[in-house]
């Protein structure tokens, strides 16, 4: 059975109590999520992790729920334009041993138990976009 958010998720995904949960993010990210937020009147902060692979990154600052998650319809905002680590979750890529896990703040996970990489399509697409960029892997 692939993923999918299941209905009355309780979005989890989209709200940060601690930095390790926050997304990481790429340059490019970081300016196409402050070009979305001053368009929308909210203020974003991030926070210089260094390179990895020569490949900037930074750890999106978000305290709480995302601004861009919509309490009431229960849907991400900038769907189409949110950055890799969102679009990949419940896929978890831990860049210093490199291995990829599932992550527990996920219901859908919790549900159905560990599932193989296949049955997570989009989010594999994801993933595999990070693990290029970062020199993981190639194209």
């Amino acid at each position: 059975m692939p993923f999918e958010c299941p209905i009355g998720c309780p979005a989890d995904c989209c709200y940060f109590d601690s930095e390790e949960q926050m997304p990481t993010v790429f340059h490019e990210e970081v300016l196409r999520l402050k070009e979305e937020a001053s368009r929308r009147g909210v203020e974003l902060s991030f926070r210089e992790l260094g390179e990895f692979n020569g490949v900037k990154i930074y750890r999106w600052i978000v305290r709480g729920w995302c601004p861009f998650f919509d309490k009431k319809s229960r849907k991400c905002t900038i769907h189409d334009k949110k950055p890799l680590a969102c679009k990949m979750f419940p896929l978890i890529l831990d860049l210093n041993t490199g291995n990829i896990y599932l992550s527990e703040n996920c219901i859908w996970v919790k549900q159905n138990g560990p599932r193989p990489l296949d049955d997570f399509p989009h989010e594999k697409n994801a993933l595999m976009k990070v693990v290029v960029r970062l020199k993981l892997a190639r194209p």
